[in-house]
């Protein structure tokens, strides 16, 4: 009989509570962030009984992919910008002429492999299948 009047009392002091619009015992959470480009974001989280909350989070993301980077020359030490690749080819000359290299991505085994924005192209006396803008 006591724990059913205990019960009552709370169920009714919770309703009192939320019908006058009164603050509840606080309440914290900690939210899951989602990562931008920059690596730092911000996120939600929700928890069980009465009252939301909020959280932020931090994490590494990928930049965007520079596509005006797609058949310009390597960078010193054969370096290219993120999601793409320092690529070595002849040109019509063969392996007399000199060598070239390009920032490109690959995708003669795989032509899903280009991102949004691109096609996979074949550059005769060049890089050969690679991605590049229409």
């Amino acid at each position: 009989m006591l724990r059913t009047f205990t019960l009552a009392s709370s169920l009714a002091v919770a309703l009192l509570a939320a019908a006058c619009g009164c603050a509840q015992k606080s309440s914290s959470s900690s939210g899951a962030g989602t990562a931008t480009a920059a690596g730092t974001g911000t996120g939600t989280a929700t928890e069980a009984g009465a009252g939301t909350g909020t959280g932020t989070g931090t994490g590494t993301g990928t930049a965007a992919l520079d596509l005006s980077a797609l058949g310009k020359d390597c960078a010193a030490g054969d370096t290219c910008p993120a999601g793409t690749q320092c690529v070595t080819y002849y040109g019509i000359a063969g392996a007399r002429g000199p060598a070239f290299k390009s920032c490109e991505i690959p995708c003669a085994d795989d032509k899903g492999a280009c991102p949004s924005g691109t096609a996979c192209v074949t550059i005769a006396d060049g890089p050969g299948a690679v991605c590049r803008t229409p």
